[in-house]
């Protein structure tokens, strides 16, 4: 019985070499790019050692173990092989398209996607490029194994036995020296079944709370005061918008028309540095319409809300959406519709449906609400915008822009995908616009705030949104407030107050504040110095995304574009 001699050792690592760097590539490739992209060479070399070490004495004592039994031990190893691969692949994607690991956000924005959806960002994502790149990937991998091209490069025993000793002797050193501080990550989250594990874990138990939460929610609002008289109060929930995609921001086409033509005659006020807490639908919308902040202590939910607040306050409250009405694991935006006094969707639409509409066809539930309403109303009205696929997002009659209009230094195809993406705001233009006029001969004040931004090739080859590898255009979105003229008249004081606040830098997460502040109502959670309109708004408070300050990490590291 051979026991684990430095040549048995030596020879199980020549007869298992294909199969021992297959699985340490599948397992550290990944995090490997991510380590070399920060400039991490130290930890890039240290983790490199401490996984080819566990991969080596893993290979060693299976061989060891099923030394009777051959057939197992091949079976095991092909086994390690696939469980490995698929992780593998899904992180490669997301460090290709994000340059980032597998986190709870990429996990939750899986988990609550609908067909369609999925089916658009496949489409968005996965050109032929990727799809050619992925079976080469697979090709050179079946053919590493399959016809054992590590043998190729042939070394004596004896030399293999000293470069084995000597890897051996430094994977030790690199990863001894790594274990104090960065143990529990080499324990726990370093290989990409573990990330991606954890990060499931994460996103399912988020998401099956939701399916309680409504019944859990806080709903017991305690109005301190309340003068509240506006007849309507309209929040349009935008849909990844990029403030540096609209023309009213500066930007070099044409997007915005009606609402640069509002701008001129002075009738909205535009906020221009304002961004939102998170980069993903759920997580911002845990936020927006709560008390909770990135600065709490309790899960969101533990908040008092918007919705229930203005119900407490008086008002009849609407939630009319264009996105999904339910689902195989529901979402907050549910929740609050749930809570509202009349809610309705542009059809009945699930996780599983592949169909989807315009935000046009709000405009008829919009109509069907104004006929409920009641003295007092708070609409929440929620867009598409500039949801991937962006072509999906608007008439042909709005295709305006074309790849020969973008200034981007990108391949073509990039150009064309940035064009339908400002089509798509263009659009939303004009959606804005409608609903702003819906309004426009009574007491109304309409807010427009996306629920986060978007990124179109800005920077690189980004494109999308993403919380674990965060840049400006994700976060840097449009506010927008607009009032009629039976508003101004009546609140000149609000009006004055919300011109003077457009420079002050804001974070959404503490928009209830604002808000409630604009209608005369108080409770309990509110804090002046939260809202943007008022004289003792705290201007000095620290923007964070992601663990990142915004006005020092993200917004000042900008590169040429």
């Amino acid at each position: 019985m051979p026991g684990l001699s430095g040549e048995w050792m030596q020879r199980c690592f020549s007869k298992n070499s294909g199969f021992i760097w297959l699985l340490f590539i599948f397992n550290y490739f990944t995090l490997g790019w991510s380590l070399l992209a920060a400039d991490d060479v130290w930890l890039f070399f240290a983790y490199a050692g401490a996984l080819f070490l566990a991969i080596l004495l893993l290979t060693v004592g299976l061989q060891f173990l099923l030394r009777s039994h051959p057939i197992a031990f091949r079976r095991v190893r092909l086994g390690l092989l696939f469980f490995s691969l698929p992780p593998f692949l899904v992180e490669l994607f997301v460090m290709h398209s994000y340059g980032a690991l597998i986190g709870a956000g990429i996990v939750n924005s899986i988990l609550d996607t609908n067909l369609k959806e999925a089916g658009e960002f496949i489409e968005m994502y996965v050109s032929w490029r990727e799809i050619v790149g992925l079976l080469s990937i697979l090709l050179a991998a079946v053919a590493f194994w399959r016809l054992r091209l590590w043998q190729r490069f042939c070394i004596p025993e004896r030399g293999q036995r000293v470069l084995l000793a000597a890897v051996i002797l430094l994977s030790v050193i690199l990863a001894g020296s790594a274990i104090p501080q960065y143990g529990e990550f080499m324990l726990y989250k370093m290989l990409p079944w573990q990330r991606a594990g954890a990060a499931a874990a994460t996103a399912v138990e988020n998401m099956v709370a939701y399916r309680r939460l409504s019944a859990q929610m806080n709903t017991d609002v305690h109005i301190t005061e309340n003068r509240s008289q506006i007849k309507n109060i309209v929040f349009i929930l935008g849909e990844a918008t990029n403030r540096n995609h609209m023309h009213l921001y500066g930007y070099y086409l044409p997007t915005t028309p009606h609402l640069d033509e509002l701008a001129q005659k002075g009738e909205i006020c535009v906020f221009r540095d304002v961004i939102s807490p998170h980069s993903t639908t759920i997580a911002v919308l845990s936020k927006l319409f709560t008390f909770c902040d990135y600065e709490s202590d309790q899960p969101w939910y533990e908040y008092h809300n918007l919705i229930d607040v203005m119900n407490a306050a008086g008002y009849k409250t609407f939630w009319l959406s264009n996105q999904e009405s339910s689902g195989i694991w529901g979402n907050v935006a549910q929740i609050y519709a749930n809570h509202s006094s009349w809610h309705k969707f542009t059809r009945i639409r699930d996780s599983y449906e592949d169909t989807g509409v315009l935000d046009e066809c709000l405009f008829p539930l919009l109509d069907e609400a104004r006929m409920r309403s009641g003295e007092r109303n708070f609409y929440v009205l929620h867009l598409m915008g500039g949801h991937g696929l962006y072509y999906n997002r608007y008439p042909y009659a709005y295709h305006k822009f074309t790849g020969a209009d973008i200034r981007l230094n990108v391949s073509e195809h990039f150009r064309e995908v940035v064009a339908q993406y400002d089509n798509a705001i263009y659009y939303n233009d004009y959606i804005v616009d409608h609903i702003i006029n819906t309004f426009r001969n009574e007491e109304a004040i309409v807010i427009y705030v996306p629920d986060h931004s978007e990124a179109v090739y800005d920077e690189g080859s980004v494109v999308g949104h993403i919380e674990e590898n965060p840049n400006r255009h994700m976060i840097e979105i449009p506010v927008i407030v607009w009032g009629s003229e039976k508003f101004k008249e009546k609140y000149p004081e609000k009006w004055a107050a919300l011109q003077r606040a457009v420079d002050r830098p804001y974070m959404t997460d503490d928009m209830i504040h604002t808000i409630l502040d604009i209608a005369d109502i108080y409770t309990d959670d509110y804090r002046p110095e939260k809202s943007l309109i008022n004289p003792e708004f705290d201007a000095s408070r620290r923007r964070i995304f992601s663990g990142l300050d915004y006005d020092t990490e993200i917004r000042d590291d900008r590169r040429e574009e």
